[in-house]
């Protein structure tokens, strides 16, 4: 199944708190996984499976430079380009 993600990932109380992000997008973009950073969220598109193992991955990594909380939002039937540029026109 193809999907859309939003996805942040926040480093809890340690003082370098760019590198376990950058880590983690490092690591989705090593998997091959359509990414598009934003200031506080990085959003992608891909199958589901690839995509939820490929965080998987990333998450683990990323923790084991701290604690970290993931915030994940995944939807199935996300609007195109077209239906957003109507929404934000």
């Amino acid at each position: 199944m193809n999907i859309t993600f939003q996805v942040s990932l926040y480093p809890i109380a340690q003082k370098e708190f760019k590198p376990p992000i950058d880590n983690f997008i490092k690591e989705l973009k090593d998997d091959g996984i359509n990414v598009t950073v934003h200031e506080t969220s990085t959003i992608g598109t891909g199958d589901s499976s690839r995509i939820f193992d490929s965080l998987k991955k990333a998450y683990e990594s990323a923790a084991k430079l701290g604690d970290a909380v993931m915030v994940l939002t995944v939807v199935n039937g996300a609007p195109t380009k077209k239906e957003l540029d109507k929404l934000n026109g």
